[in-house]
């Protein structure tokens, strides 16, 4: 029999259309000699410390590190009959084809399943890039051999147990080294989710430090034959800040004195035409910052909804691609996606009318086009009335940038001007457009990687004037200024910081080296991290913002450096990759990330208290860090804030009252039932009263007030004061 694997039923489903087949199973299609699976993204899990022995509930740091000898996974709870199905279904073939999403993950969700149940037979690989019918048919007629994909397979293997190592070993080792100074909740931390804090710490510090100070920019109204225009001064290097701002106020008042009413020179004038090629189609990544920068969306809400047009609507290829390019086969496809855009949206077809199929464009070049391409629209029509907002808007995004690659450059004059007056230097240089070509796509907006226009360029229309040419000063102004600091995060920026870490890296090792680097995470994990690090309490979302909080600040300040270096963890991403185009192999990479942990574990475990001793500064990091206390409603012992399966919720310290609470609004908050056990009961019909709120007529602010259960039959109220009588 003939098997194919799938990532998940939807998948499944348009894979046995194409091929034909058609008969429904028991978690299955098939027809006669061939089936169609599926799985549920991942089946198995590895083990928890304490599968491997007992010994490993206690959290000791004597028991540190915890090395297995022998990998082990279990099936999850949830996947067991789907398992139970594929694995009855491995047995039976004779050829299994891997369909699931064509990456490491992909590749590991397949390949464990086969692993696990001892199959020993041909592998063939289907490399999907889209749902849709035409692309599915591609890639069924590039059936590629199994064993060039098995490196993806041991890369994901690679970062599971990397990732397990560290989160097993240093949550615990940390979590226990921070109870020493009176911290009693687990601080998680990850190899990529602890550099991730680190950086948006390292930016709020930097905030919080910052001291403003004052420059000053000259601007001159200057009058030439033609016109009229403003030019700033260019102020020497010694009355300059490094950014070559004037910071020397007397200096500038001067030089204003000095030019205002004078007359002087056009040293320098030239114009240039230039020419601005279309933005690239997206990846993952760069989609994110569009997306959070123009709508606001969230990463996971971006790549959730890609997800969407990708599954359910067939309407965009693969998203999680950190690909900004195409093959140059796909140009044969060009017609037909263009095609299907304008079937899927009548709107847009004068926009694919201006388009020029035949013309050159950058996007593609297969030596960039790794192992998804861009994100780009299918062959398929889609029906955009069954689109979500969020989604309508991510793919219209994703058909602009498309169209845009076979419309003319967008292209302007660009003018420079440098004008000497009494020996003072002052600049102008303006923007004007010629031919619209691709922005007309855009509008008004600027796309996400359009290189940004100089502040001069800005409305600066400059007259025709020509070297040599006089020019008078009819009016010169000093505005005061003062420096900003950097800007909080935004989830675009942080996304850009984590794809092009080399820009916030320190060491000189790793800086030369992570130029070239494609960050931390990938395009497909970093939403999922960003979500990671709100959940546990480290992140905090303040509108479009994003900053540290006090318990993030806290675990910044008692790891080394080694932990919470996005550098280190960028070189490690770089030799997952390795593992995939075959310069390291898995082995290799697990004995050093062993022994790197084993070392960082002895260190700190054998120098615990010295560690504690020397750095008082951290008692009052984790005091801070540990928030209000609340105290349980049952027992007045102190409650702790804990994140289940189905959001946060509140357990008791104690081990003989063990209550829980719900969460409100991350305050621990007492249950219905309890509240109605200790309320007065209504003086007219013996209901049970409960507490709420409102305004009286004419009043400017709500008040308290106990109001009967038995509304509207009962309307009887009473103050808080008359309330506790009855309690």
């Amino acid at each position: 029999m003939e098997l194919y694997i799938c990532e998940k039923p939807s998948q499944a489903k348009d894979l046995a259309r194409v091929l034909g087949i058609s008969g429904r199973g028991d978690g299955c299609i098939r027809d006669g000699n061939r089936a169609v699976t599926w799985a549920f993204g991942h089946l198995l899990e590895l083990f928890m410390p304490q599968e491997y022995d007992e010994k490993y509930k206690s959290w000791d740091m004597s028991l540190l590190p915890i090395m297995p000898e022998q990998w082990q996974y279990k099936v999850k709870p949830s996947a067991k009959k789907q398992f139970n199905i594929i694995k009855a279904l491995v047995k039976e073939a004779q050829l299994v084809y891997v369909a699931t999403d064509f990456d490491r993950e992909g590749e590991a969700i397949a390949r464990g399943i086969m692993e696990r149940v001892g199959y020993r037979g041909e592998v063939r690989r289907v490399a999907l890039s889209a749902l849709d019918d035409d692309s599915i048919k591609k890639a069924l007629a590039d059936i590629r051999p199994g064993d060039l994909s098995i490196p993806l397979y041991h890369a994901s293997l690679a970062r599971q147990r990397a990732d397990w190592l560290i989160g097993m070993n240093m949550s615990r080792l940390y979590s226990k080294l921070a109870e020493k100074i009176g911290y009693k909740e687990t601080l998680h931390i990850g190899r990529v989710i602890t550099p991730t804090v680190s950086l948006v710490c390292q930016r709020d510090r930097e905030i919080a430090l910052f001291k403003p100070s004052p420059f000053y920019v000259l601007k001159a109204n200057v009058q030439v034959q033609q016109g009229a225009f403003y030019a700033k001064w260019l102020p020497p290097e010694e009355v300059s800040d490094d950014q070559g701002r004037c910071i020397n106020k007397a200096f500038a008042e001067q030089v204003a004195r000095q030019v205002k009413g004078k007359y002087g020179v056009i040293e320098h004038a030239e114009t240039k035409r230039g020419k601005e090629s279309p933005p690239l189609p997206f990846c993952i990544t760069s989609l994110q910052k569009y997306a959070s920068g123009k709508w606001g969306y969230t990463a996971q809400e971006v790549l959730d909804g890609a997800q969407g047009l990708y599954e359910t609507h067939k309407a965009t290829t693969y998203p999680r691609t950190e690909s900004r390019h195409l093959p140059v086969s796909q140009r044969a496809d060009i017609p037909k996606i263009l095609q299907s855009v304008v079937l899927s949206d009548q709107s847009i077809s004068g926009l694919v009318a201006g388009a020029d199929p035949d013309r050159a464009s950058r996007a593609f070049n297969d030596a960039k086009v790794e192992a998804h391409h861009a994100i780009i629209p299918t062959t398929t029509r889609t029906d955009i009335s069954k689109m979500s907002e969020l989604e309508f808007n991510l793919y219209d995004a994703v058909r602009r940038h498309y169209i845009a690659q076979f419309y003319a450059p967008f292209e302007f004059d660009k003018t420079n001007i440098r004008l000497n007056v009494e020996d003072h230097l002052f600049s102008a240089s303006g923007k004007v457009p010629i031919k619209q070509g691709w922005r007309i796509l855009f509008a008004n907006e600027q796309p996400e990687d359009a290189p940004e226009e100089d502040e001069d360029d800005s409305g600066n229309l400059l007259p025709p004037m020509r070297q040599g040419e006089p020019a008078a000063v009819a009016d010169a102004s000093l505005e005061e200024k003062t420096t900003r600091p950097p800007p909080h995060f935004t989830e675009a920026t942080l996304l850009d910081a984590m794809s092009n870490i080399a820009r916030y890296v320190d060491e000189p090792k790793f800086k030369a080296i992570l130029k070239a680097s494609k960050g931390i995470g990938t395009g497909a994990t970093r939403a999922g991290i960003i979500e990671g690090a709100v959940g546990r309490g480290y992140i905090k979302r303040k509108k479009k913002i994003l900053v540290a909080s006090d318990k993030a600040h806290a675990l910044v300040a008692i790891l080394p450096q080694a932990l919470k270096s996005a550098g280190l963890t960028a070189l490690w991403e770089q030799q997952l990759e390795g593992i995939v185009d075959g310069r390291l192999d898995l082995n290799t990479f697990m004995t050093q990330m062993n022994k790197w942990v084993t070392n960082m574990v002895v260190t700190v475990r054998d120098n615990s208290d010295q560690i504690v001793e020397k750095n008082p500064a951290l008692a009052a990091a984790f005091a801070k860090a540990g928030g209000p206390v609340h105290g349980c409603f049952t027992c007045g012992s102190n409650l702790k804030r804990i994140k289940g399966s189905k959001g946060f919720f509140w357990a008791c310290s104690s081990q003989t009252c063990k209550e829980t609470f719900p969460d409100n609004k991350g305050k621990p908050q007492q249950r219905q039932a309890q509240l109605d056990a200790s309320a007065p009961s209504c003086p007219e019909c013996g209901s049970v009263m409960r507490e709420k709120s409102g305004k009286k007529p004419n009043a400017q602010r709500k008040t308290k007030f106990w109001g009967c259960t038995g509304w509207p039959n009962c309307k009887v109220t009473l103050t808080p004061a008359e309330a506790k009588k009855r309690m």
